[in-house]
């Protein structure tokens, strides 16, 4: 069964800048649910990026942290492979992560996260990646994909409107515990655009904690005819408090990089750094 990008059911991390493209008009308007999920899923995709992220996160007293990253993926037989790897401030250069996305639901996709530190990699366990990544809105498991059949779809409403453009507002479930346990959410709700076929904004509840995520995609622009999200906004709250928000913006962008390859996403290409 095919994949989908995790950001149209959670909040995924669209540093995988080809979760974050579609083709417009690329398909017709689908009538129920787990057809719109489909169609935004089937879409033109390319066969690599990269792309220069700034990443500023801020506390609940207001309090800025800014962090710049290098992020590459590329596709290849089985799947998706991403490198990110953080160039700034000092404490964190050389810091990266390694992930591995495969196609098949039946293989478990692969992360591996690099501290200068500690002199080597390791490898994420799957009950370790709801952990937030660097301390962001992110978590690890923001940054993979999900099998479609893996979760139930509803129609919330049919017509919706987000910053005046018209969308779907539908329903995203996981069937099993051990999905909600290695992802972190309940459910999530994803506002997808009729125009473009890609999430525009997205809430999940997190199982712990009750706290809830909201993903904003925002300074949308077309590449080569592919909608493409410049700027995210991830914030975290519970209650009325916001605790945290990170600021994910895309700078640099280039698709079907022709200096990136399957040299560039390894273990060894991680530790190595920038």
């Amino acid at each position: 069964m095919k994949k989908i990008h995790r950001f149209t059911m959670a909040l995924a991390l669209p540093v995988l800048i080809l979760s974050t493209t579609i083709k417009a008009g690329a398909t017709s308007a689908p009538l129920d649910a787990l057809g719109i999920m489909k169609a935004v899923d089937n879409r033109k995709t390319e066969h690599s990026n990269r792309a220069d992220l700034n990443m500023t996160i801020i506390d609940k007293k207001g309090r800025e942290r800014t962090r710049t990253l290098l992020s590459q993926s590329i596709k290849f037989a089985e799947g998706t492979k991403m490198l990110m790897m953080f160039s700034a401030p000092a404490d964190v250069r050389n810091t990266g992560l390694l992930s591995v996305d495969y196609d098949s639901s039946d293989k478990d996709d692969d992360q591996w996260l690099y501290l200068p530190s500690l002199g080597k990699s390791t490898r994420i366990a799957s009950s370790n990646k709801s952990g937030a990544f660097m301390g962001s809105d992110f978590s690890y498991a923001d940054m993979t994909q999900n099998d479609i059949a893996d979760y139930d779809y509803q129609i919330l409403e049919e017509n919706i409107k987000v910053d005046g453009e018209d969308c779907w507002l539908i329903e995203s479930r996981p069937k099993k515990e051990k999905l909600i346990k290695e992802t972190g959410y309940i459910k999530t709700h994803s506002w997808i655009s009729k125009n473009k076929f890609m999430p525009l904004q997205v809430k999940a509840w997190v199982k712990k904690g009750r706290k809830l995520k909201y993903l904003k995609f925002s300074d949308i622009k077309k590449h080569d005819d592919i909608w493409i999200a410049h700027k995210l906004t991830a914030k975290t709250v519970r209650g009325k408090s916001v605790l945290s928000t990170t600021v994910l913006l895309f700078d640099n962008l280039v698709i079907n990089a022709q200096d990136v390859s399957d040299a560039d996403f390894t273990q060894r290409r991680l530790e190595k750094g920038i």
